[in-house]
């Protein structure tokens, strides 16, 4: 079995389908004990691999896994942002800048970049690069649509902002290459 936990998420995986439902009604036991239930909306038993073949997905810590393979045709686990977190992100870089029109150019372009620096950080990881930059744009062009509704002659023309732009923003890179992680000593 193995065991990967974040706070209250976790999910457990087994070599064998009947290995989980028995784990399944024993966690679901035990946590009675202490008058505490299993959400059962979130919680299920998946096939999932490369010897199962199924094309479900799943989400976890705002990443969805789903069945992959390389450019050479063996198994791998897919990963990327999940679409209910993107969307749920880029309607709040929708806000924020809206919320950003009367304010100094300068003190909304650092926030932009923190916040894109942290984004990256967090899901910047092998396979999920495209889904980055595609998140990076989104802001990108928000930022300059934003810019020109501050003013009544659309003043910051597409070549000016982006000037502005690459001075306080770096583009986004893959920071976790977790296909050759290496497991810690035990």
């Amino acid at each position: 079995m193995y065991y990967v936990r974040y706070a209250d998420d976790f999910v457990l995986m087994f070599q064998h389908g009947w290995e989980a439902k028995e784990v399944l009604e024993e966690l679901k036991a035990r946590l009675g004990k202490f008058g505490l239930e299993v959400a059962e909306d979130k919680t299920r038993v998946l096939p999932f691999g490369r010897c199962e073949g199924t094309p479900d997905r799943f989400d976890f810590l705002g990443f969805t896994y789903f069945n992959s393979k390389t450019k050479e045709g063996k198994y791998r686990l897919g990963v990327q942002t999940s679409k209910k977190r993107l969307r749920a992100k880029e309607q709040a870089v929708k806000k924020w800048l809206r919320s950003r029109r009367t304010k100094p150019l300068k003190e909304t372009m650092e926030t932009i970049r923190s916040a894109l620096i942290g984004h990256n950080n967090y899901y910047g990881i092998n396979g999920n690069a495209k889904v980055v930059g595609n998140f990076y744009d989104y802001v990108k062009c928000a930022c300059h649509r934003m810019l020109n509704k501050r003013g009544q002659k659309g003043k910051y023309r597409w070549d000016k902002f982006i000037r502005i732009w690459d001075f306080y923003v770096r583009k986004p890179r893959v920071t976790v290459n977790i296909w050759n992680w290496k497991p810690m000593p035990a």
